[in-house]
């Protein structure tokens, strides 16, 4: 029937000639669509409001979630329609109404004949709101005889209430870094608090999850409107969101599985096997640093295997050499970002490569012919030269490292542990839940030879797999035909670390099932000892070897059974060393969730939109959008804590609006497309819930504030010079841009020489920043007892003593001095064995330091160290 009624309106098309096209549309309505629709039960449209969103009119942010006051935004309905009815007496006219608290604010009409398709979506106009509270806002859709509505309930508030989450999270953050006994008279209000070691009257205790907590519930709250909203939003939608993320779950599991490796490496010696493997090398801070700084240059390809493995390979090695855990996380966080943003080899650079095609695609459909390069690499390699801040922190390490100098808070946590002789990583070592320094239950056996290579395989190995499964995750994402670099651009670096870090663990432990130990001796394939143990085996089997007997066995070539080589690790050592080894990072991973749900909420309350209205500012003068560009992403990585986020944020914000308000200048399109990737890279550094920031601290073991409070003043210094002499002369031409890179080295030198100080030096004077401080504050007495065991360490070249140290508090403490047990520090008789900085030249020739040639008690004490190193021998495994 169908086919004839079809036949029909061919037939009668042919007989129209000329008038085919005009009449086309009535034959096939009249011959095929009525009598169709005749049969059917409808006679409407079905349409069917699912859903409502929002989207900021001025920055194109769509889905937010919470109103700005006097911030307009539209308002975007998503429609479902019935299948297979169609009235044939439609008027096929859709009218909407868009409601705010049942107030028609804006209404029209959409003709659903002007597509060839119905809209899934309906853009019912914009609107306004001056007052805070909650808003109602509804759309009405009206088609023929049917009416359909739905509405949302948003709350609105000022834009500069979305700090409001920001600023309770840095608050609490500030002030549960220190808790006050009753008996203290002061107290260290210098980002440091007295260690414990040293003043025990004095316990810090941080709270990361409490400030993050605290300021993911108040963004819940703003968002929800109540109390009991905001508790159910927060964990049923942000931190529920948080944890599904599946590229969060790559991360978790990467992050699980590569400190289960660093468990295994641990268990089987290799850390402390590479300690003293290179304690003929690295004798000194400097050297020690220098290595940590050189391990995160190797490991450029991410970020995250940057972090976590030379955090966790260099750790016992600085101990060792007496630096602080705060310096260790900074050499490893101020190394792993900056490094793989800017290689073109690196997990990082398909991501940047994405977003600036995309905006680059909208820029070349309104310009064919523009000035810049059409392609999301070449610009990618543009601006390279434009991204001050990575450069001068990279050249402003190793300048540090080299000096022995540091600054701030950095300088005071060098100066606690290098003046005390820690090798346990100083006061700014990460804490268990009761406050005492976190000790290893994994260490090696007594009887474990501890040798360099059970710990320099795995981390080739984890090396070659994920760079390998870059490329290999590159091939299975393109056409073929790509270059290297171009495989590793498109890779998928979150596949690539999980399976890479997983295949490197399961190879460790192959690695260590082939060797045996006997006598301090590592056997390789030892196929005699094989043989042996099968003969053992089935000796047991058969009963010839009485049960419970554990002395006198003798096997057939009649050695004794405890004489025989055991394997390096077995099944439940390994197993129980791989979750141990979880088990150190679960903290970590809560602070990690947390972070991940407090930018979730920054973006939620509107902090994006805030900063996004600055930057698309028409009154702006476009030469200072490469400054304002910086500083604005900036602020939103410390905000968000993200600076993966971040460039998302910025990227569709501000890249296509620059270049047309530079009319293409292509230095302004390279420095604006530069400030973001760097700025990116600078707020993360100095953000407390950034995921980098936790994981650098969790790889060093070092506790996250103190890691936050001695990097950001390094940070924001770099960050200012990088606007000073790059941002600002590069966006109005001052000078060429190789000026601005000569004068930010020049600059990052002048910092080390004239602003920074020596650890241990003669006079025990502050950096001029901490000199300043010390004139403008009472509470100075724990910073003038440091200068005073700073001259006294100087003079004698000897750490200082512990009942020096805790003549602080002997008059003011009414009960007993707590015994210190947790402090390593050579005796007087013998400054430290070879592995103390103080005797193998920690303190530089300018700090004079009289080293004594004790051989044989410095033997005894680098046995010391090393079993401090490895956290002390653990025989119950």
């Amino acid at each position: 029937m169908f086919s004839k009624r079809f036949a029909l309106a061919i037939g009668c098309l042919a007989a129209a000639g000329p008038c085919a096209a005009d009449r086309l549309e009535t034959l096939i309505h009249d011959t095929l669509i009525v009598p169709l629709v005749t049969n059917t039960t409808g006679g409407d449209y079905e349409v069917l409001v699912e859903s409502i969103s929002l989207t900021d009119v001025a920055t194109d942010i769509s889905d937010i979630v919470s109103i700005h006051n006097g911030r307009a935004f539209s308002v975007i309905a998503n429609l479902h329609w019935e299948e297979q009815v169609y009235d044939i007496n439609s008027t096929n006219t859709l009218y909407w109404e868009m409601l705010i608290n049942d107030v028609v604010e804006d209404q029209g009409a959409l003709d659903l004949r002007a597509s060839r398709s119905l809209p899934a979506q309906l853009e019912a106009g914009s609107a306004t709101v001056d007052n805070s509270g909650k808003q109602n806002i509804k759309v009405k859709i009206t088609l023929d005889e049917s009416e359909q509505e739905n509405d949302r309930d948003y709350e609105s508030f000022a834009a500069g209430a979305s700090f409001v989450p920001l600023v309770i999270v840095i608050f609490f953050a500030a002030s549960t870094k220190m808790v006050r006994c009753s008996n203290c008279h002061s107290s260290l209000v210098f980002a440091f608090e007295i260690p414990e070691t040293h003043v025990s009257i004095l316990v810090q205790h941080i709270k990361v999850e409490l400030s993050l907590g605290m300021g993911i519930f108040a963004g819940s709250c703003m968002v929800a409107g109540t109390l009991v909203g905001g508790f159910r939003t927060m964990l049923d939608v942000y931190i529920l969101d948080a944890l599904a993320d599946k590229d969060h779950g790559y991360v978790f599991l990467f992050i699980l599985f590569m400190a289960g490796l660093v468990g295994l490496i641990e268990k089987s010696g290799g850390l402390a096997g590479i300690t003293q493997a290179l304690k003929g090398y690295v004798k000194t801070s400097r050297s020690a640093q220098g290595a940590s700084f050189f391990a995160g240059i190797i490991i450029f390809f991410d970020d995250y295997a940057n972090t976590l493995v030379a955090g966790a390979s260099m750790r016992p090695l600085t101990d060792a050499c007496v630096v602080s855990r705060e310096k260790l996380a900074f050499i490893v966080d101020a190394t792993a970002a900056p490094i793989a943003s800017i290689v073109p080899i690196s997990s990082w650079v398909g991501f940047e490569i994405s977003l600036i095609q995309s905006e680059l695609n909208k820029i070349l459909a309104s310009d064919p012919d523009p000035r810049i390069a059409t392609t999301g690499f070449a610009i990618f390699l543009e601006t390279i030269k434009y991204r001050y801040y990575c450069i001068f922190m990279l050249f402003f390490m190793p300048l540090l490292i080299a000096s022995g100098r540091d600054f701030g808070p950095m300088l005071i946590a060098e100066r606690l542990t290098k003046v005390y002789g820690r090798t346990d990583g100083g006061p700014g070592g990460a804490v268990s839940a009761d406050g005492q320094a976190i000790k290893s239950h994994n260490a090696p056996k007594p009887d474990t030879p501890c040798k360099w290579w059970n710990m320099a395989f795995p981390i080739v190995v984890l090396v070659g797999y994920i760079f390998y499964l870059l490329v290999w995750t590159g091939k299975q994402s393109g056409v073929g035909g790509e270059s290297f670099i171009e495989l590793i651009e498109i890779s998928n670096a979150y596949q690539a670390l999980l399976w890479g870090t997983m295949a490197a663990a399961l190879t460790a432990l192959a690695f260590y099932f082939i060797q045996d130990k006997k006598d301090g001796r590592i056997i390789f394939f030892n196929a005699k000892g094989y043989m042996n143990k099968m003969q053992r085996f089935f000796d047991r089997n058969r009963g010839r070897c009485r049960r419970g007997q554990d002395q006198g066995m003798v096997s057939m070539d009649g050695e004794e059974e405890e004489e025989h080589a055991k394997v390096l690790m077995d099944y439940h050592e390994a197993m129980s060393s791989f979750l141990i080894g979880m088990e150190k990072i679960f903290a970590a991973l809560v602070c990690l969730t947390l972070a991940w749900a407090t930018g979730a909420i920054m973006q939620a309350v509107g902090l994006n939109r805030f900063f996004g209205e600055i930057l698309t500012n028409p009154a702006l003068d476009y030469r200072m959008l490469p400054t304002l560009t910086f500083i604005i992403a900036i602020l939103i990585a410390f905000s968000t804590g993200t600076s993966w986020g971040t460039m998302t944020i910025m990227f569709p914000l501000v890249l296509v609006p620059s270049y047309t308000a530079s009319a293409g200048d292509p230095t302004i399109f390279y420095g604006v497309t530069a400030g973001i990737l760097a700025g990116a890279v600078a707020g993360d550094h100095a953000s407390p819930i950034s995921d980098t920031t936790i994981l650098a601290s969790m790889a060093s073991e070092c506790q996250i504030l103190q890691h936050v409070r001695t990097q950001a003043p390094y940070a924001l210094m770099v960050s200012i010079w990088s606007v000073l002499v790059g941002t600002i002369p590069s966006g109005r031409g001052a000078f060429a841009n190789w000026v601005s890179i000569l004068l930010g080295f020049l600059m990052m030198l002048f910092h080390v020489v004239f602003t920074s100080e020596f650890a241990i030096n003669k006079t025990g004077r502050y950096d001029i920043f901490t000199e300043l401080y010390l004139r403008c504050t009472r509470d100075k007495e724990f910073l003038m007892k440091l200068k005073e065991d700073t001259i006294l360490a100087y003079e004698t070249g000897e750490p200082v003593q512990l009942p020096d140290a805790d003549k602080l508090i002997e008059e003011e403490d009414d009960g007993p001095v707590k015994d210190h047990t947790e402090m390593k520090t050579p005796d007087k008789s013998g400054t430290g064995g070879k592995g103390s900085s103080i005797a193998s030249g920690t303190f530089s020739d300018e700090e004079k330091v009289v080293v004594h040639d004790d051989k044989k008690q410095d033997e005894m004490d680098v046995e010391k160290q090393e079993q401090a190193v490895v956290g002390g021998v653990d025989s119950a495994l």
